[in-house]
């Protein structure tokens, strides 16, 4: 193919379908310029999982193909999973910030601000209820982040139907419609039945013909029927150098020419694909009969604990190009084939060509990386590469210990040819000179060993940014909320367009429930064309409850010095402080606003109740005062009661008592409020 024809195809819509030969050249010419990067990732895999040539099940190194190993054969050969550690540890960061993260929505435009928050909360709901993958692809994605230095999530609508078998019986047909059993059991009514049941149940005629056959004889059979539709946005980790690959200079994935994305399926999921995806159908046919099990080499073979027998699996590729078609518009669009359809005989080399009709108009991928010193995406190093020289010098620290342990029982030295007859406690061992069977001199333990330990140690986590003793914390928490962000960035990209194909294909309303909430909200989609920017804010410093009580305290201080008007939402202080302490635990330990009114209005109601009674109660320190207070005063300004109070003294007394203690509390609030300010608080604006 020229090179002219090729850039055609891979820039314009082509006007008799894609040409496979110039996509698969693309693809093969792509994943060759990466073979350095892919290298990279294998080996800071090896790195992360302490995997590395000749090692050994027992930990200690023996001889191999002859090569004597130092310093001895049986010396230590110690995993130490530094790396690993880091990733671990970096990603249960992330993890924990992205489940207690604010989500925020700000409109685009002049649109309905009151309804951005509306917006946020559904989608908070969406991601945690709806979409079930979403916190294990978004870890995923944060592990190919640290180890591989570079995530990518693919975003895309799911809506396939849900089938099981229902059994019909020929007497419940009889039952209801004798006409219809009586015509299922006459033979020259074959074809019309068979019809009819290929039409109604989406089976083939095969099938259509079991099913009569089977009722005639056993008088039941089962039928295929619909249990619901899974019909939902959905998020996936691609593994840069496994899932997808792109050009080698891209710096925005969205300015990319092209994306392939590789997929694996067996030859029944392809099949499944030309009834549920419209797949060509010789197409899959043919790569199932010659392509079954040709797929890249695993570049991670020493891993696998188990048989890698992939004989049944057959490699698929997506080509996402964005081309220009004849009127100048551009567009996305996915061609599905395989690198070995283009040289076919095949009519269509290729499984489904068809423009990418998401209404966002971008590459369903969200990419980020690392390390930003370089413009191109795949420049970037992840955790292995840079800390596989630490670990590799605590790792001969560690060694070298071991077997300065092992050499606390030294070789023993005795005349050549002479070795001793025994050798244990109370043996009794023939010599002829005193100091001819001796232990071989030891080497001097160094204490300098563990100070070296400690210093690898201290100087990994003060570079990643690790809370530990040695690290300036203030430099440390910086680190961890640059690392924050990064991955905040990426999901506020994926945000936008798991909510933009919602708005595309989700429902026109959905109900929801709102975490401490106890009812369910409404949700109404509204127009594709309304546009919200997604953030995601959590604040690393929150990881400790001890410092969001202290935060919580001085804002409630200052709510009380200066907000005179009641425009701080206690309520809502109270509910953010709680699901920092403990995630979940707002909606079961603080009832909403009016449920606690209504609460307190049961209760001094009670409470009226006993005192009419009789009984002479005492009062809470920590109560809604003033809103039972303001019941208490209703109940008392009634003509009946106060005509019944002036008669009773008892009553009259109690009332007096009750009101005492309820102010006595009011007033140690007010005073405590005075001892933080030093003062009365301030009236301004009062007559």
């Amino acid at each position: 193919m020229s090179g002219e024809s090729q850039t055609d195809v891979l820039e314009f819509v082509p006007e008799n379908g894609p040409d496979v030969s110039a996509l698969t050249h693309a693809y093969r010419d792509t994943r060759t310029e990466l073979e350095e990067y892919k290298s990279q990732c294998d080996e800071n895999f090896n790195t992360r999982m302490c995997i590395w040539a000749g090692k050994s099940d027992d930990n200690r190194k023996h001889a191999r193909q002859g090569v004597e190993p130092f310093p001895w054969d049986g010396a230590s050969d110690q995993d130490v999973p530094l790396v690993d550690e880091l990733i671990k540890c970096h990603t249960a960061m992330v993890m924990n910030g992205v489940r207690k993260a604010n989500v925020v929505a700000s409109p685009v435009g002049n649109d309905d601000v009151g309804r951005a928050k509306v917006v946020a909360q559904f989608l908070k709901w969406l991601l945690n209820t709806q979409m079930p993958e979403f916190h294990t692809e978004v870890e995923r994605a944060i592990n190919h982040l640290l180890e591989k230095g570079i995530a990518v999530t693919y975003q895309c609508w799911i809506s396939r139907e849900q089938k099981i078998l229902q059994t019909i019986r020929l007497d419940e047909i009889a039952q209801a419609m004798p006409e219809v059993a009586a015509a299922i059991m006459d033979e020259m009514m074959d074809d019309q039945f068979i019809d009819l049941i290929t039409g109604q149940f989406g089976v083939g005629k095969r099938k259509a013909r079991t099913m009569l056959s089977e009722l005639r004889t056993s008088g039941e059979t089962s039928i295929p029927a619909s249990q619901g539709m899974e019909n939902r946005p959905s998020i996936r980790a691609l593994a840069p150098d496994e899932d997808i690959f792109f050009p080698a200079y891209t710096v925005d994935i969205q300015d990319a020419p092209y994306v392939f994305q590789v997929m694996h399926y067996t030859p029944t999921q392809l099949r499944e694909m030309v009834l549920n995806q419209g797949w060509d159908s010789e197409f899959v046919e043919h790569i199932i009969e010659n392509a079954r099990g040709d797929l890249e080499p695993d570049p991670r073979p020493l891993y696998q604990s188990v048989s890698d027998d992939r004989d049944d699996i057959i490699e698929v590729v997506y080509a996402y190009q964005r081309l220009v078609d004849e009127d100048g518009v551009p567009g996305i669009y996915c061609t599905v084939f395989h690198p070995l359809s283009g040289d076919s005989e095949l009519k269509k080399p290729y499984a489904k060509h068809e423009l990418l009709s998401y209404a966002h108009g971008q590459y369903p991928f969200v990419v980020t990386k690392l390390e930003q010193w370089s413009k191109r995406l795949y420049e970037t190093r992840g955790y292995p590469e840079i800390a596989r020289g630490f670990q590799n010098q605590l790792k001969v620290e560690i060694d070298s210990q071991i077997d300065r342990a092992a050499l606390q029982f030294p070789p023993l030295e005795y005349p050549a040819g002479r070795p001793p007859v025994e050798w244990r406690p109370g043996g009794k061992i023939p010599y002829r000179q005193p100091g001819e069977v001796r232990f071989a001199d030891m080497p001097n333990m160094s204490p300098a060993s563990i100070d070296v330990r400690n210093e690898i140690t201290e100087q990994v986590n003060r570079y990643f940014g690790r809370n530990a003793p040695g690290v300036d914390p203030n430099e440390a928490a910086s680190k961890q909320q640059d690392l924050l962000n990064k991955a905040f960035s990426h999901l506020r990209l994926t945000l936008e367009q798991v909510f933009s194909l919602y708005q595309q294909y989700g429902p026109d309303e959905e109900y929801y429930r709102v975490t401490g909430v106890q009812d369910m909200q409404r949700f109404d989609k509204g127009s594709p064309s309304e546009r919200y920017d997604f953030w995601l804010s959590f604040d690393i410093a929150t990881q400790d409850p001890e410092h969001i009580v202290e935060r919580v305290d001085a804002i409630a201080k200052l709510g009380q010095a200066l907000d005179k008007s009641g425009t701080l939402d206690t309520e809502a202080l109270l509910q953010m402080a709680v699901e920092q302490i403990g995630p979940g635990w707002g909606e079961r330990v603080i009832l909403p606003k009016e449920t606690a009114t209504q609460k307190a209005v049961e209760e001094e109601r009670m409470a009226i109740a006993q005192i009419t009674s009789g009984i002479d109660l005492d009062v809470k320190p920590n109560d809604a005062h003033e809103v039972k207070m303001q019941i208490f005063q209703q109940w008392l300004q009634q003509p009946d009661i106060q005509e019944k109070i002036s008669q009773d003294e008892g009553m009259q007394a109690r009332i007096e008592n009750y009101a005492q203690k309820r102010m006595f509390q009011m007033q140690q609030i007010q005073n405590a409020a005075i001892g933080r300010l030093g003062g009365t608080p301030s009236q301004f604006g009062a007559a």
